[in-house]
């Protein structure tokens, strides 16, 4: 046999078993790039179409930001809470922080407060924004609750290692002093004074309150307490003439 006879063979039988392995395993080689493709195009699909949210809430955030801007407060504070209702919790959260306070810009505390306690009481946001508004709600609790009621409210904060424990005790120091509990309010403001974990404005604002309360603050009393106490020891070491 020639070498060209051999070829054509060697070809038949190549072309033989593709044909073979086409029809045995075809279908699963279409439908695995069939696959391929549609997973593909719904990736696409769910990338465009979370954009395309993304951009409306942008959209519908700014709108609402724009009523509470031009005193449409009633208007903004509806807008803030459409917003919320459909938006993803990262948006639903300032929707519905925004919305508490255009309630409270439109003169409604009870709608404000009622706003800023359903964000505190929300499972699903940002830490902060529950925060924020736990502190928010309290603050406009004060004018009805006693001290013991805000503590209460906040005892999460003032429990916690984050740094919103100086603003919950400075708010239960202000209940207390809205009360009439004047000592209660001077010990928390000279301790938030001296607090080193407090921010410097809030520690000036402590300080100020402890003083017209007339609460000793343990780092001015050691201030004090300091060139006496070297006088004394200068006295005594000074050599008899």
């Amino acid at each position: 046999m020639s070498e060209q006879f051999i070829r054509e063979i060697e070809e038949d039988l190549r072309r033989d078993k593709a044909l073979k392995l086409w029809k045995r395993f075809g279908p699963w080689i279409i439908g695995a790039a069939v696959l391929v493709v549609v997973g593909v195009a719904a990736d696409v699909a769910w990338r465009a179409w979370e954009e395309n949210r993304r951009n409306e809430q942008a959209s519908a955030y700014a709108a609402a930001e724009a009523l509470a801007a031009s005193g449409k407060q009633d208007q903004a504070a509806a807008a803030f809470q459409a917003l919320a209702a459909d938006a993803e919790s990262g948006y639903a959260g300032l929707a519905l922080m925004r919305a508490a306070e255009a309630k409270l810009a439109a003169g409604d505390r009870d709608g404000a407060q009622a706003g800023f306690e359903s964000v505190a009481a929300r499972g699903d946001l940002d830490p902060a924004i529950k925060a924020t508004a736990t502190l928010k709600a309290a603050s406009l609790a004060i004018r009805t609750e006693t001290p013991d009621q805000i503590r209460a409210r906040v005892s999460g904060l003032i429990d916690s290692e984050e740094n919103w424990r100086p603003l919950a005790e400075e708010l239960v120091a202000l209940a207390a002093f809205k009360a009439g509990d004047t000592q209660r309010a001077g010990e928390i403001f000279a301790r938030l004074a001296d607090d080193a974990d407090a921010p410097q404005d809030l520690r000036g604002r402590a300080a100020s309150y402890a003083r017209v309360l007339g609460a000793p603050i343990a780092s001015e009393a050691a201030a004090g307490a300091a060139p006496a106490d070297a006088a004394s020891t200068d006295a005594d070491q000074e050599p008899a003439k």
